[in-house]
């Protein structure tokens, strides 16, 4: 029997209205970072059209690096010190949840896309505020992270 999994579309918007809730939108920084072959544009994408249908401005950028010093200066300070109000800008690159480069993010996703991931990137447990199982890219699932 198939079992009902909740589209692309509705997954994205739930994470942005968790993203809302839970830091807001004044000039926000989201980074996206996953397992290599993961499709990061795509999900960095589908979060930007989450954010636009709870009727907030978002648009996504490739990291041009993971050193800090360069996305600092390059992406970060140039999208927060320009414009102001509601905003959200959604980065997407390797290595963007590496211990240097975690606190330029206001919040986090960590994007998986195989069996037993979790296991072997504990450090990311610690590191991303949500995690995305993209196994099934139309239907990707809010991986629920608690230590209970």
């Amino acid at each position: 029997m198939a079992r009902w999994a909740p589209q692309e579309t509705d997954t994205m918007a739930a994470i942005a209205g968790e993203v809302i809730a839970q830091v807001g939108t004044n000039r926000t920084v989201v980074g996206i970072d996953g397992q290599d072959g993961a499709d990061l544009e795509r999900v960095a994408a589908g979060l930007v059209t989450g954010f636009q249908q709870h009727g907030v401005s978002a648009m996504a950028a490739a990291a041009p690096s993971s050193d800090v010093d360069v996305l600092r200066a390059d992406i970060v300070t140039p999208f927060r010190t320009t414009g102001a109000g509601e905003g959200v800008l959604v980065v997407h690159g390797h290595g963007l949840l590496a211990p240097g480069a975690r606190g330029l993010w206001r919040w986090s996703l960590w994007v998986e896309q195989e069996q037993g991931r979790l296991e072997r990137r504990a450090d990311v447990k610690i590191a991303a505020s949500a995690i995305l199982d993209v196994t099934d890219p139309e239907h990707p699932r809010r991986e629920w992270n608690d230590a209970c």
